[in-house]
């Protein structure tokens, strides 16, 4: 048993609360294709009750719980949040740039809208809000490997540290013929800049 150097333990799941876990259930259905593994509800009149009503333990893949949320319905959504200490994003990643941007195209015929975007060079991301104002990333490595990504996060120099984006742009260069890097390398060039500034008051 190893009782002086720091084991590394990989991150498993984020918790949330809310005051509607049906609401939140469903968005991140059809966000990320959530999966309730194991629902708990509160049996009514339980001595020394605990401070939810239900909880859902819900995975997008093998791991049985990328996700637990816990249902209090007294709770209000904060919509004072950017003057409060909090949990700023989560994140899930894809493959490919193909799946990101797939994605994007998926979640807006079904009304579901980004917040902003942007390459950040070692990474390309969207970011959305769910009904409860949580920020979900999701990403793509621009990287072959984990270890190149780490690397070029180090290396990534503090005076550009992303380029916002407009995923309908990147789009149409990609069916255009752009390969991944391609699009990388234009996107963190500023070709595929939004027409309008993103207003980011909210999501950090």
């Amino acid at each position: 048993m190893n009782t002086e150097i720091i084991i590394h333990p990989k991150l498993q799941h984020v918790g949330l609360t809310t005051p509607n876990l049906k609401a939140l259930l469903d968005w991140y259905r059809e966000a990320i294709g959530l999966t309730v593994n194991h629902l708990v509800k509160v049996p009514p009149g339980l001595p020394n009750p605990p401070p939810f009503t239900a909880v859902a333990f819900a995975s997008n893949d093998e791991v049985n719980h990328r996700i637990s949320i816990f249902e209090m319905p007294g709770l209000s959504i904060d919509r004072d949040r950017l003057q409060h200490a909090k949990v700023q994003h989560f994140a899930f990643t894809y493959k490919s740039l193909d799946d990101l941007l797939g994605t994007y195209v998926r979640l807006k015929n079904k009304g579901i809208m980004p917040v902003w975007a942007a390459d950040q060079f070692f990474q390309t991301a969207i970011y959305y809000q769910d009904p409860d104002l949580n920020t979900l990333e999701l990403n793509v490595n621009n990287f072959d490997d984990e270890w190149t990504v780490t690397e070029q996060l180090r290396l990534l120099p503090t005076a550009q540290t992303l380029t916002y984006i407009d995923p309908e742009k990147m789009i149409a260069a990609c069916k255009a013929g752009a390969s991944a890097w391609e699009l990388h390398e234009r996107a963190f060039a500023g070709e595929f800049k939004p027409a309008k500034a993103y207003d980011l008051h909210g999501s950090y």
